[in-house]
């Protein structure tokens, strides 16, 4: 089964979690992804964006768990934080990418991305978010 793609960079810092696709994990996945970003300098605005937008990804993709699983992949390096989100899911449909949590997501990173893959008979439904600081990028 493909894994998810972190950044390709050799100097970029990783954690990847596997969990149980349930909703009681995703604050803990907000902790994280809140706690790298403040390390990496990102203004509070910025951190709450992430932690809403890592709860956005969750709740799109929980329910589409075939085997009860999720594994969230945060990767960052130099001003920039790449979270990929993923689920193994019975059916190819990825939801709507024009609703409003889909609106919210982009809203709420500098960049997203929706992908379901072919895996083993089953598929890998994946959200991928980047998030730039603005001081890297002014």
């Amino acid at each position: 089964m493909e894994d998810n793609a972190p950044l390709d960079r050799e100097d970029a810092q990783l954690i990847e979690v596997r969990t149980a696709a349930i909703p009681h994990v995703v604050p803990t996945l907000r902790t994280i992804v809140a706690d790298i970003a403040m390390r990496q300098d990102f203004d509070l605005d910025a951190v709450e964006d992430l932690r809403m937008a890592v709860d956005e990804a969750c709740s799109m993709l929980l329910p589409s768990s075939a085997d009860g699983k999720l594994t969230c992949v945060f990767s960052w390096i130099e001003g920039r934080i790449e979270v990929t989100v993923s689920v193994v899911a019975d059916t190819p449909d990825h939801g709507d990418d024009t609703g409003l949590s889909w609106q919210l997501l982009t809203a709420l990173a500098t960049s997203a991305r929706r992908t379901v893959t072919p895996a083993d008979g089953r598929y890998l439904s994946r959200v991928q978010l980047v998030r730039e600081s603005e001081v890297a990028h002014p």
